[in-house]
């Protein structure tokens, strides 16, 4: 049920995902944890910029997803989740 409710509130932040692991070394050093709050139950994935612009989100089961930023900074990609009501550090 969790992941089911973070992923329809995630679902409108990123238009397409890629599948292929194509890391070309990029640095994994910026990442940011973000979790969003159900009362008593907590969502949480970490977020790392791979500078070439794309993102690895690893969800709480360690599941490694690449999402394209499409021109978006890492930084802009944030502040959008916050916007969504997550709270990252």
């Amino acid at each position: 049920m969790k992941k089911i409710i973070f992923m329809a509130l995630t679902a409108g932040v990123f238009a397409f995902t890629s599948c292929s692991s194509d890391d070309d070394g990029g640095s994994s050093s910026d990442c940011q944890t973000c979790s969003l709050d159900f009362g008593d139950m907590s969502i949480s994935s970490e977020f790392c910029d791979n500078g070439d612009g794309t993102i690895t989100q690893i969800d709480e089961d360690g599941d490694e997803t690449i999402v394209d930023l499409e021109g978006m900074s890492f930084q802009e990609y944030i502040s959008t989740m916050e916007q969504t009501g997550m709270n990252c550090k």
